[in-house]
């Protein structure tokens, strides 16, 4: 199996777990301005050292651009943490899992690239997808409307700040870029440390392991990402796999949750059947969306 696919994998898997101990650790007290900052912070440590892999000079005159890149990431993490703590990792995972459909439309209307027809086949599917989706979790009462709203807005920043990486990042080198883009994004973060609600220390044990337990798989997913791309190419191969983080992420609450107490892992058999309907149905649209860009 190539290490681009293997990277990919990997990435899923701990964007799965990653995002179910960060729930935990909202649930128990954690806080969402916190566990907002953290998860900058992360990636920023993680792919700093690629900061260094460059000889070349970067274009400082151009330095608004990993800034904006940098606030649309911002946003996405603001917006991706405001969903899971208001709604299902089982329905938040699956539309995050539409982000190349996005990306696909966001490249069309500011790069000025054709959008093939499989887009927007891919775009109705997803409308089909979110009505299966639309299913009540007694157990957690959570809005779906709300959460699915939230989390596009999510899908949103990630998309344009991929589309920020794909016009800008050459120029910078890819590692590089990213390494800027998630260093500003983590200094910004810093103005967050006032606001958070509890001291690090009245927190109770197990917040203080799901959060950093959450930040650590939050960061994998950056690295893996940034590394297989910038390094392999290869982009649709290694998205089709990174996309199997939707049903990754139910397969996750479902074996994983009880171990760390997570509520969610108690929904009917039937709400979570047409749950991975509708994963499947994303999953088919973003593969279509992929494939068709490059045929």
């Amino acid at each position: 199996m190539p290490l681009y696919i293997v990277l990919a994998l990997i990435a899923a898997v701990a964007y799965s777990i990653g995002s179910l101990f960060n729930k935990q650790a909202l649930a128990g007290g954690g806080g969402q301005v916190r566990i907002t900052a953290i998860t900058a912070w992360a990636p920023a440590l993680v792919l700093f050292p690629s900061f260094f892999l460059y000889t070349n000079p970067m274009p400082l005159h151009q330095w608004h651009q990993p800034l904006l890149a940098s606030l649309c990431f911002s946003s996405g993490i603001s917006f991706f943490i405001l969903a899971l703590r208001t709604g299902d990792l089982t329905i938040v995972a699956p539309i995050s899992g539409t982000k190349p459909i996005m990306n696909a439309l966001l490249v069309s209307v500011l790069l000025g690239v054709d959008v093939p027809r499989s887009t927007w086949i891919a775009g109705g599917l997803t409308l089909a997808a979110l009505t299966v989706l639309r299913t009540p979790n007694r157990s957690t009462h959570h809005s779906f409307v709300r959460t699915a709203a939230v989390t596009l807005m999510a899908v949103f920043s990630f998309a344009l700040c991929d589309t920020c990486f794909q016009h800008w990042a050459a120029d910078w080198g890819v590692m590089r870029f990213g390494a800027l883009t998630f260093g500003i994004a983590s200094i910004a973060a810093l103005g967050l440390i006032p606001f958070f609600n509890t001291p690090w220390k009245q927190l109770s044990r197990t917040v203080r392991t799901h959060t950093l337990v959450g930040a650590v798989f939050c960061a994998i997913p950056a690295f893996c990402m940034a590394y297989a791309l910038g390094t392999f190419g290869h982009a649709p191969e290694i998205n089709v796999v990174y996309s199997s983080r939707a049903l990754i992420s139910i397969l996750t609450v479902r074996f994983l949750g009880r171990w760390i107490g997570s509520a969610e892992q108690h929904i009917s058999r039937a709400v979570l059947t047409r749950r991975i309907i509708g994963t499947a149905i994303l999953t088919a649209a973003v593969i279509l969306v992929i494939f068709g860009s490059t045929s």
